[in-house]
Protein backbone atom coordinates (compact mmCIF):
# COMPACT_ATOMS: atom_id res chain seq x y z
CA UNK A 1 0.00 0.00 0.00
CA UNK A 2 2.79 2.74 0.73
CA UNK A 3 4.46 1.97 -2.47
CA UNK A 4 1.02 2.92 -4.20
CA UNK A 5 0.65 6.21 -1.79
CA UNK A 6 4.29 7.08 -3.29
CA UNK A 7 3.26 6.21 -6.88
CA UNK A 8 0.50 8.88 -6.42
CA UNK A 9 2.40 11.31 -5.07
CA UNK A 10 4.67 11.17 -7.72
CA UNK A 11 2.36 11.39 -10.26
CA UNK A 12 0.62 13.98 -8.70
CA UNK A 13 4.56 16.45 -8.39
CA UNK A 14 5.10 15.34 -12.02
CA UNK A 15 1.71 16.74 -13.23
CA UNK A 16 1.91 19.74 -10.87
CA UNK A 17 5.41 20.55 -12.70
CA UNK A 18 4.42 19.90 -16.22
CA UNK A 19 1.56 21.90 -15.42
CA UNK A 20 3.14 25.37 -14.02
CA UNK A 21 6.08 25.12 -16.26
CA UNK A 22 4.89 26.66 -19.24
CA UNK A 23 3.76 29.88 -17.67
CA UNK A 24 6.03 32.75 -17.87
CA UNK A 25 3.63 35.14 -16.24
CA UNK A 26 0.18 36.85 -16.27
CA UNK A 27 -1.78 39.79 -17.09
CA UNK A 28 -1.44 42.67 -14.34
CA UNK A 29 -3.57 45.46 -15.79
CA UNK A 30 -6.29 45.55 -18.48
CA UNK A 31 -8.74 48.12 -19.25
CA UNK A 32 -11.04 46.41 -21.68
CA UNK A 33 -11.42 42.78 -23.85
CA UNK A 34 -7.81 41.19 -24.64
CA UNK A 35 -7.60 38.22 -26.26
CA UNK A 36 -5.12 35.28 -25.60
CA UNK A 37 -4.37 32.75 -28.61
CA UNK A 38 -2.99 29.58 -27.56
CA UNK A 39 -2.52 26.32 -29.45
CA UNK A 40 -5.07 28.40 -32.17
CA UNK A 41 -7.70 28.81 -29.47
CA UNK A 42 -9.13 31.93 -28.13
CA UNK A 43 -9.06 32.89 -24.44
CA UNK A 44 -10.77 35.53 -22.95
CA UNK A 45 -8.02 37.54 -20.42
CA UNK A 46 -8.73 39.28 -17.55
CA UNK A 47 -6.42 40.40 -14.78
CA UNK A 48 -4.32 37.72 -13.45
CA UNK A 49 -4.85 35.38 -16.12
CA UNK A 50 -1.29 33.47 -16.94
CA UNK A 51 0.50 34.05 -19.81
CA UNK A 52 2.76 30.89 -21.55
CA UNK A 53 4.86 30.39 -24.04
CA UNK A 54 3.63 31.13 -28.07
CA UNK A 55 0.89 32.80 -26.48
CA UNK A 56 0.02 36.13 -28.98
CA UNK A 57 -2.03 38.83 -26.99
CA UNK A 58 -4.48 40.94 -28.94
CA UNK A 59 -5.81 43.99 -27.67
CA UNK A 60 -8.87 45.83 -29.76
CA UNK A 61 -9.54 49.10 -27.81
CA UNK A 62 -8.38 48.31 -24.61
CA UNK A 63 -4.69 48.48 -23.08
CA UNK A 64 -2.95 45.90 -21.27
CA UNK A 65 0.50 45.12 -19.23
CA UNK A 66 2.28 41.59 -18.86
CA UNK A 67 4.21 40.95 -16.14
CA UNK A 68 6.88 38.14 -16.59
CA UNK A 69 8.34 36.12 -13.59
CA UNK A 70 11.21 38.08 -13.93
CA UNK A 71 9.77 41.15 -13.45
CA UNK A 72 9.89 42.46 -16.88
CA UNK A 73 6.57 44.13 -17.88
CA UNK A 74 5.51 45.36 -21.36
CA UNK A 75 2.69 47.55 -21.81
CA UNK A 76 0.62 47.13 -24.51
CA UNK A 77 -1.84 49.53 -26.16
CA UNK A 78 -5.32 49.36 -28.51
CA UNK A 79 -5.25 47.48 -31.28
CA UNK A 80 -1.91 46.08 -30.46
CA UNK A 81 -0.49 42.29 -31.14
CA UNK A 82 2.63 40.64 -29.22
CA UNK A 83 3.51 37.36 -29.19
CA UNK A 84 5.76 35.79 -26.78
CA UNK A 85 8.72 33.34 -28.39
CA UNK A 86 10.44 32.02 -25.95
CA UNK A 87 10.84 32.39 -21.92
CA UNK A 88 13.01 30.46 -19.58
CA UNK A 89 13.97 31.90 -16.21
CA UNK A 90 15.69 30.65 -12.89
CA UNK A 91 14.86 32.90 -9.51
CA UNK A 92 17.70 31.14 -7.58
CA UNK A 93 20.48 32.37 -10.04
CA UNK A 94 18.30 35.44 -11.72
CA UNK A 95 19.53 34.12 -15.18
CA UNK A 96 17.27 33.30 -18.11
CA UNK A 97 16.45 33.95 -21.62
CA UNK A 98 13.14 36.27 -23.10
CA UNK A 99 12.08 36.10 -27.12
CA UNK A 100 9.30 37.93 -28.16
CA UNK A 101 8.28 40.54 -31.16
CA UNK A 102 5.32 43.10 -31.03
CA UNK A 103 3.71 42.36 -34.90
CA UNK A 104 1.51 45.31 -34.20
CA UNK A 105 0.70 48.46 -32.52
CA UNK A 106 2.54 49.82 -29.84
CA UNK A 107 4.47 48.41 -26.54
CA UNK A 108 6.31 49.69 -23.80
CA UNK A 109 8.95 47.79 -22.52
CA UNK A 110 10.76 47.44 -19.37
CA UNK A 111 13.72 44.90 -18.29
CA UNK A 112 13.23 42.56 -14.95
CA UNK A 113 15.72 40.71 -13.73
CA UNK A 114 16.85 38.47 -17.06
CA UNK A 115 18.43 41.94 -19.09
CA UNK A 116 19.87 42.87 -15.73
CA UNK A 117 22.14 39.78 -15.60
CA UNK A 118 22.92 38.96 -19.36
CA UNK A 119 21.15 41.21 -21.40
CA UNK A 120 22.15 39.13 -24.36
CA UNK A 121 20.00 36.71 -23.43
CA UNK A 122 16.72 38.85 -24.44
CA UNK A 123 15.26 39.25 -27.80
CA UNK A 124 12.73 42.02 -28.75
CA UNK A 125 11.97 41.92 -32.48
CA UNK A 126 10.02 43.95 -34.90
CA UNK A 127 8.93 43.20 -38.55
CA UNK A 128 11.46 45.13 -39.97
CA UNK A 129 14.22 45.17 -36.52
CA UNK A 130 16.03 43.58 -33.82
CA UNK A 131 16.41 45.03 -30.30
CA UNK A 132 19.39 44.64 -28.14
CA UNK A 133 18.55 45.72 -24.82
CA UNK A 134 20.97 46.88 -21.75
CA UNK A 135 18.66 47.18 -18.85
CA UNK A 136 16.44 49.82 -20.23
CA UNK A 137 12.98 51.05 -21.12
CA UNK A 138 12.03 52.08 -24.40
CA UNK A 139 8.88 51.61 -26.82
CA UNK A 140 8.04 49.88 -30.17
CA UNK A 141 5.43 51.50 -32.47
CA UNK A 142 4.75 49.49 -35.74
CA UNK A 143 2.27 49.69 -38.67
CA UNK A 144 0.40 47.31 -40.96
CA UNK A 145 3.63 47.45 -42.91
CA UNK A 146 5.62 46.31 -40.47
CA UNK A 147 7.70 49.77 -40.32
CA UNK A 148 8.79 50.45 -37.27
CA UNK A 149 9.56 53.43 -34.55
CA UNK A 150 11.31 52.58 -31.65
CA UNK A 151 12.34 55.20 -28.94
CA UNK A 152 14.67 54.61 -25.69
CA UNK A 153 12.98 55.65 -22.50
CA UNK A 154 14.37 56.76 -18.96
CA UNK A 155 13.54 54.08 -16.14
CA UNK A 156 12.44 55.99 -13.28
CA UNK A 157 11.53 54.61 -9.92
CA UNK A 158 10.71 56.98 -6.54
CA UNK A 159 14.34 57.89 -6.22
CA UNK A 160 15.48 58.44 -9.61
CA UNK A 161 15.66 58.29 -13.27
CA UNK A 162 18.25 56.40 -15.52
CA UNK A 163 18.71 55.54 -18.87
CA UNK A 164 20.20 52.83 -20.36
CA UNK A 165 20.86 51.81 -24.10
CA UNK A 166 19.73 49.74 -26.96
CA UNK A 167 20.84 48.92 -30.17
CA UNK A 168 18.26 48.51 -33.03
CA UNK A 169 19.27 46.01 -36.02
CA UNK A 170 18.11 44.83 -39.45
CA UNK A 171 19.49 43.38 -42.86
CA UNK A 172 20.78 47.06 -43.66
CA UNK A 173 22.44 48.79 -40.43
CA UNK A 174 22.68 48.78 -36.85
CA UNK A 175 22.44 52.45 -34.88
CA UNK A 176 23.33 52.47 -30.98
CA UNK A 177 20.71 54.88 -28.72
CA UNK A 178 21.62 55.96 -24.96
CA UNK A 179 20.29 59.50 -24.78
CA UNK A 180 16.55 59.48 -23.12
CA UNK A 181 14.06 60.32 -25.92
CA UNK A 182 16.08 59.27 -28.85
CA UNK A 183 14.24 57.32 -31.83
CA UNK A 184 14.76 55.82 -34.92
CA UNK A 185 12.73 54.58 -37.52
CA UNK A 186 12.76 51.58 -39.34
CA UNK A 187 10.98 51.39 -42.52
CA UNK A 188 11.74 47.52 -44.07
CA UNK A 189 14.17 45.24 -43.77
CA UNK A 190 16.47 46.61 -46.34
CA UNK A 191 16.41 50.36 -45.50
CA UNK A 192 18.95 50.76 -42.30
CA UNK A 193 17.63 52.36 -39.35
CA UNK A 194 17.56 56.20 -39.45
CA UNK A 195 20.17 58.31 -37.66
CA UNK A 196 18.81 58.59 -33.92
CA UNK A 197 17.60 61.54 -33.58
CA UNK A 198 15.89 63.21 -29.98
CA UNK A 199 12.26 63.51 -30.09
CA UNK A 200 10.62 66.23 -27.94
CA UNK A 201 7.33 65.15 -26.76
CA UNK A 202 5.38 63.64 -23.52
CA UNK A 203 5.20 59.74 -22.84
CA UNK A 204 1.74 60.11 -22.57
CA UNK A 205 1.61 60.98 -26.51
CA UNK A 206 3.69 57.11 -27.29
CA UNK A 207 0.96 55.76 -29.23
CA UNK A 208 0.04 54.24 -32.57
CA UNK A 209 -0.34 57.67 -33.92
CA UNK A 210 3.58 57.55 -34.16
CA UNK A 211 3.79 55.57 -37.43
CA UNK A 212 1.24 57.25 -39.25
CA UNK A 213 2.35 61.17 -38.21
CA UNK A 214 5.78 60.49 -37.30
CA UNK A 215 7.29 63.76 -34.73
CA UNK A 216 9.02 66.15 -36.93
CA UNK A 217 12.65 65.39 -35.84
CA UNK A 218 11.55 61.90 -37.39
CA UNK A 219 10.48 63.19 -40.41
CA UNK A 220 13.22 65.65 -41.12
CA UNK A 221 15.67 62.87 -40.28
CA UNK A 222 14.06 60.53 -42.66
CA UNK A 223 14.08 62.87 -45.57
CA UNK A 224 17.44 63.84 -45.05
CA UNK A 225 18.56 60.40 -45.40
CA UNK A 226 16.39 59.42 -48.43
CA UNK A 227 17.24 62.78 -50.49
CA UNK A 228 15.14 64.26 -52.44
CA UNK A 229 15.77 62.08 -55.76
CA UNK A 230 14.04 59.55 -53.89
CA UNK A 231 11.77 60.33 -52.58
CA UNK A 232 8.17 59.72 -53.91
CA UNK A 233 3.82 60.18 -53.14
CA UNK A 234 4.09 58.04 -50.62
CA UNK A 235 6.49 60.31 -48.55
CA UNK A 236 3.86 62.99 -48.23
CA UNK A 237 1.79 63.17 -45.01
CA UNK A 238 -1.45 63.62 -45.90
CA UNK A 239 -2.81 64.27 -42.34
CA UNK A 240 -1.60 67.58 -42.52
CA UNK A 241 -3.56 68.45 -45.84
CA UNK A 242 -7.19 69.63 -45.14
CA UNK A 243 -8.16 67.51 -48.72
CA UNK A 244 -12.06 68.48 -48.14
CA UNK A 245 -11.66 71.96 -47.33
CA UNK A 246 -12.52 72.95 -51.23
CA UNK A 247 -14.62 71.02 -53.89
CA UNK A 248 -14.22 71.79 -58.01
CA UNK A 249 -17.87 70.52 -57.70
CA UNK A 250 -18.60 73.38 -55.68
CA UNK A 251 -17.37 75.84 -58.58
CA UNK A 252 -19.48 77.11 -61.47
CA UNK A 253 -16.69 77.90 -64.11
CA UNK A 254 -19.46 78.59 -66.09
CA UNK A 255 -21.44 81.49 -64.28
CA UNK A 256 -18.53 83.38 -62.47
CA UNK A 257 -15.01 84.84 -63.91
CA UNK A 258 -12.59 86.75 -62.06
CA UNK A 259 -13.90 90.45 -63.09
CA UNK A 260 -17.19 89.35 -61.41
CA UNK A 261 -15.50 89.60 -57.86
CA UNK A 262 -15.97 92.36 -56.19
CA UNK A 263 -13.16 92.51 -53.94
CA UNK A 264 -14.68 95.51 -51.84
CA UNK A 265 -17.25 93.17 -50.76
CA UNK A 266 -15.05 90.98 -48.72
CA UNK A 267 -14.10 91.55 -45.00
CA UNK A 268 -11.41 89.36 -44.42
CA UNK A 269 -9.92 90.54 -41.11
CA UNK A 270 -13.02 90.12 -39.08
CA UNK A 271 -13.36 86.61 -40.77
CA UNK A 272 -9.77 85.38 -39.77
CA UNK A 273 -9.91 87.31 -36.47
CA UNK A 274 -12.88 85.26 -35.79
CA UNK A 275 -11.28 82.03 -36.59
CA UNK A 276 -8.77 82.41 -33.81
CA UNK A 277 -10.59 83.90 -31.43
CA UNK A 278 -12.99 80.80 -31.58
CA UNK A 279 -9.48 78.48 -31.61
CA UNK A 280 -8.21 80.36 -28.69
CA UNK A 281 -11.43 80.14 -26.49
CA UNK A 282 -12.12 76.68 -27.02
CA UNK A 283 -8.62 75.91 -25.77
CA UNK A 284 -8.99 78.32 -22.94
CA UNK A 285 -10.81 76.07 -20.36
CA UNK A 286 -8.51 73.46 -20.87
CA UNK A 287 -5.73 75.86 -19.96
CA UNK A 288 -7.48 77.31 -17.33
CA UNK A 289 -8.53 74.31 -15.63
CA UNK A 290 -4.39 72.71 -15.87
CA UNK A 291 -3.22 76.00 -15.02
CA UNK A 292 -5.11 76.44 -11.69
CA UNK A 293 -3.49 73.22 -10.09
CA UNK A 294 -0.04 75.11 -10.75
CA UNK A 295 0.19 78.98 -8.96
CA UNK A 296 3.42 81.27 -10.50
CA UNK A 297 3.82 78.27 -13.38
CA UNK A 298 6.29 79.89 -15.52
CA UNK A 299 7.07 78.11 -19.10
CA UNK A 300 11.04 79.59 -19.06
CA UNK A 301 11.38 76.93 -16.19
CA UNK A 302 11.45 73.77 -18.32
CA UNK A 303 8.91 72.38 -16.43
CA UNK A 304 6.13 70.49 -18.48
CA UNK A 305 2.76 69.50 -17.57
CA UNK A 306 -0.22 67.60 -18.30
CA UNK A 307 -2.62 64.85 -17.56
CA UNK A 308 -2.22 60.96 -18.36
CA UNK A 309 -4.53 58.26 -18.45
CA UNK A 310 -5.43 57.79 -15.35
CA UNK A 311 -6.19 61.83 -15.01
CA UNK A 312 -3.11 62.58 -13.20
CA UNK A 313 -1.00 65.54 -12.69
CA UNK A 314 2.85 65.05 -14.59
CA UNK A 315 5.72 67.20 -14.40
CA UNK A 316 8.81 66.57 -16.43
CA UNK A 317 11.97 68.70 -16.03
CA UNK A 318 14.08 67.51 -19.19
CA UNK A 319 17.62 69.04 -20.21
CA UNK A 320 20.66 67.54 -19.44
CA UNK A 321 19.13 65.08 -16.77
CA UNK A 322 15.47 63.93 -16.80
CA UNK A 323 13.37 64.23 -13.91
CA UNK A 324 9.28 63.15 -13.61
CA UNK A 325 7.00 63.40 -10.69
CA UNK A 326 2.96 61.99 -10.68
CA UNK A 327 0.60 63.17 -8.37
CA UNK A 328 -2.69 63.12 -8.10
CA UNK A 329 -4.46 66.56 -9.77
CA UNK A 330 -5.72 67.04 -5.93
CA UNK A 331 -2.70 66.99 -4.30
CA UNK A 332 -1.17 69.99 -2.02
CA UNK A 333 2.82 70.04 -2.40
CA UNK A 334 5.78 72.13 -3.31
CA UNK A 335 7.90 70.80 -5.85
CA UNK A 336 12.30 71.50 -5.90
CA UNK A 337 14.29 70.46 -8.87
CA UNK A 338 17.69 71.60 -8.99
CA UNK A 339 19.43 70.33 -12.42
CA UNK A 340 22.97 71.20 -13.08
CA UNK A 341 22.56 73.94 -10.16
CA UNK A 342 19.47 75.24 -11.98
CA UNK A 343 16.79 75.59 -9.18
CA UNK A 344 12.78 75.13 -10.00
CA UNK A 345 10.47 76.06 -7.86
CA UNK A 346 6.80 74.77 -8.51
CA UNK A 347 3.59 74.75 -6.27
CA UNK A 348 1.07 72.43 -6.69
CA UNK A 349 -2.62 73.46 -5.86
CA UNK A 350 -2.45 75.12 -2.00
CA UNK A 351 1.23 74.13 -1.82
CA UNK A 352 0.74 72.53 1.93
CA UNK A 353 3.92 71.05 4.09
CA UNK A 354 4.76 68.22 1.37
CA UNK A 355 7.88 69.05 -0.57
CA UNK A 356 9.08 67.17 -3.43
CA UNK A 357 12.73 68.05 -3.59
CA UNK A 358 15.22 66.24 -6.46
CA UNK A 359 18.94 67.28 -7.09
CA UNK A 360 20.67 66.29 -10.03
CA UNK A 361 23.96 67.25 -10.75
Amino acid sequence: MSQLIQLVIATVLVFTSLTSFGGVGKVTEQTGPTEIIRNKKSISSAVNTGIEMNDTISTAKSKAQLTFEDATTVRITEQSKLIIDDFVYDPAKGTGKLAMKVALGTARYASGQIAKSNPQSVNIQTPTATIAVRGTDFSMTVDELGRSMVMLLPSCDANACVTGAISVTNDSGTVHMDVAYQATLVTSLSTPPTRPVIVHMDQMNINNMLIIDPPREIQREQNEQKGPENRNALDVNFLNKDLLKTSVLDQDVLRYNALDINFLDFDLLPNVLDQVNAALFASQDVLTAELSMLPGYDPASGLLYGIDEYDRLVLTKGGTHFAQVIVGKEANLILNITQSGAPVYQRINSGGTTTITIIQR
